[in-house]
């Protein structure tokens, strides 16, 4: 294993200027191979949610929930609540990230959240996790709500 320079860590950590360096690879290969940005996000969001899990030194799984709602918060990410345990339904509202998209007139549906959830409890619980959007969620820009279920219990 190679170790990388100040300058190399540096280029690897910021997500932004990585996209904006392999875009002109990214984008043709996308086009060529057709790979939707809605799968390429959902994987991100599978590794982050992976790692995270790998990451939070929390056994238990509604400790690891409050952890989250509460770095939701401290990041202004939204807001994160656990809605119901059996099924495991996920409550995010104030998404600052679909809560930027004006005048959708819809709620879209977050693959990089359904991703990272999908990694996050895939790893905790040992086994392949099914998370989708719940449809119908109303919202307006800056305010959007989003119901995210799966097949998972705590």
């Amino acid at each position: 294993m190679t170790s990388l320079s100040v300058e190399e860590k540096g280029f690897w950590r910021d997500i932004v200027s990585t996209i904006a360096f392999f875009s002109p690879a990214i984008n043709p290969l996308q086009r060529e191979f057709a790979i939707s940005s809605k799968d390429l996000l959902r994987r991100l969001g599978e590794e982050m949610g992976r790692q995270a899990s790998e990451s939070i030194q929390l056994a238990d799984p509604v400790e690891v929930f409050n952890y989250l709602s509460e770095m939701w918060r401290r990041l202004v990410l939204g807001r994160l609540e656990i809605v119901s345990r059996d099924p495991l339904t996920i409550k995010i509202s104030d998404c600052s990230i679909c809560g930027q998209l004006p005048g959708l007139g819809r709620v879209f549906e977050c693959s990089f959240h359904e991703g990272f959830f999908k990694g996050l409890l895939s790893h905790r619980l040992k086994r392949d996790v099914r998370v989708w959007q719940e449809v119908g969620i109303a919202g307006e820009s800056g305010t959007w709500t989003r119901i995210l279920k799966t097949d998972a219990s705590l």
